[in-house]
């Protein structure tokens, strides 16, 4: 079994297990998850992503159910990971076909080791982008690498194929981004659409009756632009640069102050308050465990042989 990063015998294990709590922690995801639009610039996971039909149905609620995935894959136990690794593979193995509208005749399939790759890559990288861009200044070339590799550890499942497998160091994925970033990634009329939904995202409907939907509504929309401003910045911000040219990212001084400033404060929100606040449940439950189970451990014997 491959010794987990933030194993005490591993080097820099405590600049990887803060990694780990990074990717349990539902507002990195909402910061940075914008990110993850460059799948879409991919045009067989436009069309693929189009003709499901659920984003267009509630573009909030589709990324809701997506993000809690998340949880399951990295802070399950051992058995749960797989089981809902496998899950996720037979789902996807449902999508295939051609795509309409504006994407007419694009086939696709997800289980295409390529688009296998690149969605697992992107998602990955939206973890250890938004890490490194807030933490950047203070991290070593070997640092960086921790930081990848951590990500690697957590969410590395692979298809049975070498064309569908994700980077494993960080140069690898560099130059696979960039190789896909100059070949494939290219605007289409849907990441025209889900940039801009961004901004508008529509009440969730996941959870409540529908009268109490309805009543949020005005509130909602009053509030989600302001509220989706940050994760525009700080997304933009980190985005490679060909997707900062898809998406029409202007950097301006009044950018670059807004990101100083959201990545400072997620900075002092991580160092001050309880680990509670910041991580969502199941990650909390996973760190609490640890913790629990490093206390029991600590008073017993190293060895039950006789003195000698």
């Amino acid at each position: 079994m491959t010794i987990a990063p933030w194993d005490p015998s591993q080097p820099h294990h405590e600049l990887a297990a803060d990694v780990r709590w990074w990717m349990g922690m539902p507002v990195a995801f909402g910061l940075y998850g914008r990110l993850a639009l460059d799948q879409v610039a991919y045009r067989e996971v436009a069309a693929a992503v189009d003709a499901s039909g659920r984003f267009a149905e509630n573009f909030t609620n589709r990324g809701i159910r997506s993000y809690l995935w998340g949880p399951l894959l990295l802070f399950g136990d051992e058995a749960d990971r797989r089981r809902t690794a496998d899950r996720l593979k037979e789902l996807h193995g449902q999508v295939h076909g051609k795509g309409r509208g504006h994407f007419a005749g694009e086939r696709y399939s997800a289980l295409d080791p390529a688009l296998w790759k690149w969605v697992g890559t992107s998602s990955m990288l939206v973890f250890h982008t938004g890490y490194v861009a807030t933490y950047g200044r203070a991290l070593t070339e070997e640092q960086r690498e921790v930081v990848y590799r951590t990500v690697l550890h957590l969410s590395d499942f692979d298809l049975p194929s070498e064309q569908a497998r994700i980077p494993g160091t960080l140069a690898e994925a560099m130059a696979y981004y960039d190789e896909v970033a100059a070949t494939e990634l290219a605007d289409n009329e849907f990441l025209r659409w889900a940039a801009q939904r961004f901004d508008a995202l529509p009440v969730p409907t996941l959870v409540g009756p529908r009268w109490l939907h309805v009543l949020t509504t005005p509130v909602w929309r009053l509030l989600t632009p302001a509220l989706s401003r940050p994760a525009r910045v700080c997304s933009e911000a980190a985005a490679h640069p060909r997707m900062q040219e898809l998406l029409g990212v202007r950097p301006s001084r009044l950018r670059r102050w807004e990101f100083a400033t959201y990545t400072w404060l997620l900075r002092t929100a991580r160092r001050l308050l309880p680990t509670w606040l910041l991580l969502e449940p199941m990650a909390h439950n996973r760190y609490r465990y640890e913790r629990l189970r490093a206390l029991y451990a600590k008073p017993q014997l190293t060895t039950f042989a006789p003195p000698q």
